[in-house]
């Protein structure tokens, strides 16, 4: 009787965990799907029919629009859009959940600075400028990377916990894409540094993956960290401003210091340094096949243009040197 009931027990515990086991695994993730599912604002968004995207707030209105599968500010003359930046919107929209309510009325939009006139509007619309998606983003939430937003014609109010201001708001600044150069580091085979009269050339030798500084039939090992962080920071080279002012002012219009690196396929990608900018520690540059001028800071021209000294492996010199000393010596010796 007593063996009976242990095992009763026993099976009835080994059930418990079953069905436990079941819930968590199986029954409450397709619950919380259903319910994340119920809960997409925009159920019918496609991100490949978004031709157009407007956001504005107050008289500020950003118009970016997609041609030939690239994206262009049309309220900035058309200039390349952030890719990324643009990318990232598209996606949160088609991720954007109302799961959790914090209001049902609209006396309560401008507690959360969602009515039309404190509110950031966003509008989604495809090729023949129907409607795709249409909303309204107020402040930030509780946190840094929540924000309420709502619906358009729609009296809910709703907590998102992704950074909506950051991503969509740009106010105060712009979608322009501050990219100066977009390429692979990790193809840079040649690199060429000018500055004035003075020329440093360097090539890489893929297959010992080293890179030498040369003069004429003289090779010299040169530091690779050093070379592969310069051809990182050109290949991601990112403007801070995008100034009104021509190639003369900027000192641009005869550069006396430029670096270009080489890519296979005959790919060149060059930077045009000109005149320092007025009382900041920035310059003026450009690329060589753009008239387009950009501004960048002096960390960064400092991380581009290095010396002989600073790129040539020392250690390598020394044991050279040493070796070649030591080799003399010997024959003075004999």
């Amino acid at each position: 009787m007593i063996r009976l009931r242990v095992w009763i027990s026993g099976a009835l515990l080994l059930l418990a965990v079953v069905i436990i086991f079941s819930y968590e695994l199986l029954l409450k993730p397709r619950a919380e799907e259903r319910r994340e599912k119920s809960a997409i604002v925009f159920p019918n968004f496609v991100p490949e029919k978004v031709a157009k995207i407007e956001i504005s707030r107050g008289e500020k209105k950003d118009v970016l629009v997609k041609k030939d599968d690239k994206w262009l500010v049309e309220s900035e003359d058309n200039y390349p859009a952030d890719p990324d930046a643009v990318d990232k919107i598209i996606k949160q929209t088609k991720e954007l959940t109302c799961s959790q309510v914090v209001s049902t009325s609209k006396k309560q939009f401008d507690r959360f600075d969602l009515t039309k006139e404190k509110a950031l509007e966003v509008k989604f619309l495809d090729k023949d400028s129907k409607l795709l998606a249409h909303f309204f983003i107020g402040k930030r939430g509780p946190t840094y990377s929540s924000s309420y937003f709502r619906k358009a014609d729609e009296a809910k109010t709703c907590l998102a916990y992704k950074n909506l201001v950051s991503s969509f708001d740009k106010t105060n600044d712009t979608w322009k894409d501050k990219a100066i150069f977009r390429f692979n580091a990790d193809e840079c085979k040649k690199l060429v540094l000018q500055d004035g009269n003075t020329v440093i050339t360097l090539e890489k030798d893929f297959k010992e993956k080293k890179w030498f500084l040369v003069k004429g039939e003289e090779k010299k090992l040169a530091k690779e960290w050093v070379v592969d962080g310069i051809c990182q920071t050109l290949s991601r080279l990112r403007t801070q401003d995008f100034p009104k002012i021509n190639a003369r002012r900027a000192g641009l219009n005869k550069p006396q210091k430029k670096i270009t690196a080489f890519l296979p396929g005959e790919k060149e990608y060059t930077l045009f340094v000109g005149k320092k900018v007025k009382d900041k520690d920035q310059y003026y540059v450009q690329r060589k096949d753009w008239e387009q001028i950009f501004v960048i800071e002096d960390w960064q021209l400092n991380s581009l243009f290095k010396k002989e000294k600073d790129l040539v492996e020392e250690k390598k010199e020394k044991e050279e040197s040493s070796q070649q000393t030591h080799s003399e010596s010997e024959e003075s010796s004999q």
